[in-house]
């Protein structure tokens, strides 16, 4: 009787698949005793490095204002880019942190996942309810369930991010068929806008999704108006982008300069099958479904080889990678299957299709199968249970970063195969309640076995709970810009302090922008920049004033002023003056950067021509030596300084040991030594099968730091400079990235790039009053094309097409699909040859 009263409610029963969406989670939390059940936060993988500090950002925003286009996080970067494509920037979803606690931000990032799937199953609901009426009430809400538990959503749950579009993802196909079936196209403009402006980079995969469905189900539907469909789809996906201009031309012009963008393909033919296989394993029943529905070929030719042909073009790169990678855009850095979720909903789709069409049940008693399939289905699932006891801290440990050849694939791939057959002994139970019992039972069942490997708190990701102890144990001023000694920390901690740093994960920095900072001597990963590394005179030309560090060392007092601590985390203020930037002759043109010999020499070079001196900032040698248990040498030290190492062989250092003191942590930036005033012994000791390296030490005396000297002065945004003479030049540590204007005496003036990257001006005899503001590249003409998309949305009626505009709208898409088919299907084994 409620089911009735439910089926027959017109909101209710759009609401029932995500209350048992909220139920399953909340079960789920309250098992792993997760917030708001316990007290551990829901922080995982990119989630620790890269969503979260974004949210404090997105918070900042909206509860004080601040620039969401510029920062100096990362010594000066457009933020745009970084916030769209971390935070979902254009979310509206992130209003909900409007209503939070800044301290409760990492708590609160489980919820946001709560209320995103529990949007993911409604806007599932929404799809089947409206596509397959004929299909029985309860297949539309497990499926809608059974989708939101895919195999993407288990493994990537943590980039929320990402679930903006796959909530959209069903709306968006419900229109499209709509568009297909020559209706409005309203609807299809606008969700494809929404996911353009929310997260463009995922996007891209809508839209290769949009040419192979539309193309299969235009030409093998045999649709009548081919031509005018084809023009209404082209209209409606150009003025779906123009609308999204400000939001996705900007980004894609940052990807387009940035590192991360270069065209080639790492992989090799056969990569993460394993791993990529759990994508669509995690949802057996849909695989089983699928191969029923390929057995009706001779009774509907059309619509099973439809769905075949997208189900092979998106099961290949799951096998063949060059393909996979491609599509990724070259890489996909440790997620290879980013849009996996697409391959679950066609194969969801073909599931319904054939309960639609296919699917007889009868009421009839339950037989002796039936009664034997059922014991069967509770006894492998208290073994299962069993087996996920015993192997899922194993399964943790090992990440899901699984190779067939992994031990804990076994048992993953064991789990998997028992649901699998649990699902396929349901076909042998005939009565429809029992059935739908059962399936309910299992469907439960492989949620909760699956998410147990996934969603739990896991405490090897504390960056952002330490970056927030901090914040709240430490008074942590604003007047500076901070660095980090130790390697573990998120590096965009900036946002979680809200305060300026070298250290970035912009995730899409320019072109080159990593290695202007490892020539420094700082430490490149990937698409980051850390600020550990360097020299004391480093620090200074690019104005560090704060230090974080887990040591707290006596030699310390020399150089900084300890200014707070928490347990084993200290923050320490510079002892040098301030340096805003650096008055100096110009560029000596007879210095070539490129020359230097090492990082230290580099230094030198740099030092020479701002200070229009031949004498080094830093002292090295560089050293060959041999050894057995260790290698040792005698430093001769006459005055008081800073010792730093150096080596390309950094992975063959185990420690360095001056004065009993053990030093760790070697890799490829300049390692800080300590302050020394007396003549010292280095014993280096190399790792295993090792017995000599190649090395630089260098020596920076305390007394020239203190000598270091700024003539700039800065209040309130604007740097002032006076000079007695011509010819004078203002170095600023400031990235020089596209989009910077530079005033002096509220006039623009021209910048150049020093060192190929900070900026550099020439100054005015006298008083010169320097302010730097950016102007995000394109984002004007953005507008005004986002503006454009919004007048041809009122007017869509309005635009005609003629017999001209249809046959070139006609031909131009079937060049551009076989293009696409070509790029990713042919090109990809050529670039994975080359």
């Amino acid at each position: 009787m409620m089911i009735s009263r439910i089926k027959n409610n017109k909101y209710i029963k759009y609401l029932i698949p995500s209350l048992i969406t909220f139920v399953i989670l909340g079960i789920i939390f309250y098992i792993n005793d997760l917030f708001p059940f316990g007290g551990k936060p829901l922080v995982q993988v990119d989630a620790d490095y890269l969503y979260i500090p974004v949210l404090y950002k997105i918070y900042d925003f909206l509860h004080s204002g601040g620039s969401l286009i510029y920062n100096d996080l990362g010594l000066g970067n457009s933020i745009y880019g970084s916030l769209i494509i971390q935070g979902s920037l254009f979310s509206p979803l992130n209003l909900l942190l409007y209503f939070v606690n800044k301290a409760g931000i990492i708590n609160f990032f489980g919820l946001f996942i709560i209320v995103k799937l529990c949007l993911l199953s409604f806007t599932s609901y929404i799809y089947i309810n409206n596509k397959y009426n004929k299909v029985n009430y309860f297949y539309k809400v497990f499926f809608s369930i059974l989708y939101t538990f895919n195999g993407f959503i288990i493994l990537n749950y943590f980039n929320e991010i990402w679930l903006d579009i796959v909530i959209l993802f069903p709306l968006l196909v419900m229109y499209l068929d709509k568009l297909l079936d020559d209706k409005k196209e309203l609807g299809y403009i606008i969700v494809l806008a929404s996911c353009f402006i929310i997260n463009f980079y995922f996007s891209v995969f809508l839209v290769i999704f949009i040419l192979f469905y539309s193309f299969v189900n235009i030409y093998l539907s045999k649709k009548k108006n081919i031509k005018n469909i084809i023009f209404k789809l082209g209209k409606s996906s150009v003025i779906a982008f123009l609308i999204s201009s400000f939001s996705s031309i900007p980004l894609l012009y940052q990807i387009l300069i940035s590192d991360r963008f270069n065209g080639e393909v790492y992989t090799e033919m056969f990569s993460s099958i394993s791993m990529k296989s759990l994508y669509i394993l995690f949802s057996p029943l849909l695989i089983i479904l699928f191969c029923k529905l390929i057995t009706k070929y001779k009774k509907d030719k059309v619509n099973v080889y439809k769905y075949f042909l997208l189900v092979v073009l998106y099961i290949i790169p799951l096998i063949v990678d060059p393909v996979n990678a491609l599509m990724h855009g070259g890489s996909y850095w440790s997620f290879p299957y980013r849009y996996g979720f697409i391959t679950s909903f066609i194969l969801m789709d073909a599931c319904l299709y054939y309960l639609s069409n296919f699917s007889n049940e009868k009421k009839s008693e339950i037989n002796f199968i039936s009664i034997s399939s059922f014991i069967l289905i509770i006894w492998i699932g208290v073994v299962g249970v069993f087996l996920n006891i015993e192997y899922r801290s194993m399964i943790i440990n090992e990440g899901i970063l699984l190779d067939i050849e992994n031990e804990t694939y076994i048992h993953i791939l064991y789990m998997v195969i028992v649901v699998f057959l649990m699902n396929l002994l349901i076909y042998f139970i005939k009565d429809k309640k029992f059935k739908y019992i059962t399936l309910s039972m299992i469907g439960l069942y492989s949620i909760f076995l699956f998410t147990s490997w996934t969603i739990y708190y896991n405490s090897g990701y504390f960056l952002c709970i330490n970056a927030e102890d901090l914040r709240n144990d430490i008074d942590i001023p604003k007047d500076g810009r901070y660095k980090v000694e130790y390697t573990t920390y998120t590096p965009d901690y900036g946002y979680i302090f809200d305060v300026d740093t070298l250290d970035n994960w912009i995730h899409i920095v320019p072109n080159g922008f990593k290695e202007h900072y490892a020539n420094l001597g700082y430490y490149p990963s990937g698409t980051s920049v850390y600020s550990y590394g360097g020299t004391i005179f480093s620090d200074w030309l690019l104005n560090f004033k704060y230090l974080f560090s887990n040591d707290y060392n006596k030699q310390y007092d020399n150089m900084f002023n300890k200014v707070g601590e928490d347990g084993n985390k200290y923050l320490y203020k510079y002892n040098y003056s301030d340096s805003y930037g650096i008055v100096f002759n110009g560029f000596d043109k007879s210095l070539d950067y490129s020359k230097a010999d090492n990082k230290f020499d580099y230094q030198n070079m740099i030092y020479h021509n701002l200070f229009n001196t031949n004498d080094d900032i830093i002292s090295y040698k560089d050293y060959d030596l041999y050894g057995e248990e260790y290698i040792e040498l005698d430093y001769d030290i006459s005055k008081s300084g800073y010792l730093y190492f150096y080596s390309y062989d950094f992975q063959i250092v185990d420690y360095i040991s001056i004065n009993d003191n053990n030093i760790y942590n070697y890799d490829d930036y300049i390692k800080y030594l300590g302050l020394y005033d007396k003549d010292i012994k280095i014993k280096i000791y190399l790792k295993d099968d090792y017995d000599n390296i190649d090395f630089w030490l260098g020596f920076i005396e305390k007394d020239k730091i203190e000598k270091l000297n700024s003539d700039v002065i800065y209040k309130k945004d604007k740097y002032y400079v006076n000079v007695d003479e011509d010819n004078k030049y203002l170095f600023l540590p400031i990235n020089n990235i596209n989009g910077i204007h530079v005033y002096n005496n509220d006039k623009e003036v021209d910048t150049l790039k020093y060192l190929d990257n900070f900026i550099c001006i020439k100054l005015n005899k006298g008083k010169n009053v320097i302010s730097v503001k950016y102007k995000l590249p394109f984002l004007d003409i953005s507008i005004i094309l986002s503006i454009i998309g919004l007048v041809l949305l009122i007017i869509n009626n309005k635009i005609k097409s003629n017999k001209y505009l249809l046959f070139i709208c006609y031909w131009s898409y079937n060049i551009i699909v076989l293009g696409v088919y070509i790029y990713y299907y042919f090109y990809s084994f050529i670039k994975y040859l080359l």
